[in-house]
């Protein structure tokens, strides 16, 4: 394998590989390398991940950023590509508090051409009839202050799909049009030097305009390989490279945690599974409860529930995780004490259920407003930030990225659809995007 390369990228999930694919795509004759310390594509965080797509955010950034990919991604799935996905639609149920106050993010979804419905306690009590919307003076509902059911929003161009099935879809068309990938390979550090190197020991110098010319691999391929650009693509792992050269990675990583609940010998739960109030698919969109952002995610083919939870407070933050997930694992006990009573409490079909499988992962969480970013510096041009909602994302930012390489940071870039953004609105030094409000 050649060790001098136009652009290096450095990670193999959705956003790296759809990076990749537009790069290659939009410049034919650079030669591109994908690296990742995993064994195949989407191994990492993609692969942990809840899978879930959405169109409805409060940022008209974000609207615009998973508008123009889930076209894409649903117009890829009608041209015959299996990417697993089903648009069974979002279901936001909010205590009136929380409907009356989300009132001016619905209408501006709505202003943005969002397809959103909106259902008051009537509604929802005949196509969600075991919803529980009232508690009375119930003690336990009092102790956790769970409140009544005010409302709920319905996203209709949401769902999930398959995020190993969709890189590979990226990985696919990025080698067939003669991009490499290398797999089982760890980056350890990427390397400093300039455009033009005098040959003295220990450039570069302040006085040089220094940049990144590559990367020291370990593992398939191992060595110095260079590159007159390095693409950084690896989430929560970003910082792990960006530190030691004094690069602000501007993200922090967040455990997640998700547990099935099987629904074979249990009618009661059979029926939950099988609502077909909400969409063609007959089957009970992915909900989300108004405490604590407790959801339950419906997977029909498996005939079981998958359900987490956004859970911030005494969740600490990891700036540089450690570089495989192993020690990243689901607690049986979150799901016993935290998860499982607020389940139980909105739907009685849950009561008794024990998890079946469990597991957990990062999010790579941008802290500043929430939103991805894209910025060029000293040589690179680093991705990332997708705080949960990546895979949503993942086709404009990689248009993004392909614009910025091709035309600098003020680049427009042209995302599905025929829409143009402006790529420094995703930058730091020129950020203009608008804060997201909405994020699980």
């Amino acid at each position: 394998m050649p060790s001098d390369y136009d652009i290096v990228i450095v990670g193999a999930g959705i956003l790296g590989l759809s990076c990749a694919y537009y790069l290659k795509k939009g410049n034919p004759g650079k030669t591109i390398l994908v690296v990742d310390r995993f064994g195949d594509v989407a191994q990492g965080n993609s692969a942990r991940s809840n899978a879930m797509f959405r169109n409805t955010f409060t940022s008209k950034d974000n609207l615009i950023l998973s508008d123009t990919s889930i076209d894409f991604y649903l117009d890829t799935q009608k041209s015959g590509v299996d990417l697993g996905l089903k648009k069974s639609g979002y279901l936001w149920v909010m205590s009136e508090k929380q409907f009356s106050l989300n009132q001016r993010y619905i209408q501006k979804m709505l202003d943005n051409k969002i397809e959103l419905r909106t259902y008051d306690n009537q509604d929802l009590r005949r196509m969600l009839p075991s919803l529980k919307r009232e508690f009375g003076e119930s003690e336990e509902a009092q102790l956790m202050k769970i409140p009544d059911v005010g409302g709920a929003a319905f996203g209709v161009k949401c769902g999930r799909l398959d995020p190993e099935k969709l890189s590979r879809f990226y990985s696919d068309n990025f080698l067939r049009l003669g991009g490499k990938v290398a797999f089982n390979t760890n980056v350890k550090s990427l390397i400093a030097g300039v455009d033009e190197p005098l040959g003295i020991e220990g450039e570069p110098f302040v006085w040089q305009e220094g940049k990144v010319t590559g990367i020291l691999a370990e593992g398939e391929i191992k060595g110095e390989i260079k590159a007159k650009t390095v693409v950084i693509a690896a989430g929560v792992w970003n910082n792990e490279l960006l530190d030691p050269i004094g690069i602000d990675g501007h993200v922090k990583a967040k455990k997640r945690q998700l547990f099935t609940v099987s629904a074979k010998r249990s009618p009661a739960l059979q029926t939950l599974l099988r609502n077909g109030n909400f969409n063609e698919l007959g089957v009970l969109p992915f909900v989300i409860l108004p405490k604590s952002g407790c959801y339950v995610k419906a997977v029909e083919e498996n005939s079981e529930f998958w359900l987490g939870c956004e859970d911030e407070f005494n969740r600490p933050y990891y700036s540089t995780p450690e570089e495989t997930l192993d020690s990243c694992k689901a607690e049986p006990s979150y799901y016993e004490q935290s998860l499982y009573p607020i389940l139980r409490s909105y739907f009685s079909e849950f009561e008794n259920a024990k998890p079946a499988q469990m597991w957990a992962g990062y999010y790579s969480m941008n802290t500043l407003d929430s939103m991805p970013f894209v910025f060029e510096e000293n040589g690179m041009i680093i991705a990332g930030g997708g705080s949960g909602s990546g895979i949503m994302k993942g086709d404009a930012m990689g248009r993004i990225v392909d614009a910025v390489y091709r035309e600098g940071e003020h680049a427009e870039a042209m995302l599905y659809s025929g829409k143009s953004y402006a790529a420094d609105r995703m930058s730091f030094k020129y950020r203009s995007v608008e804060r997201e409000e909405w994020v699980i």
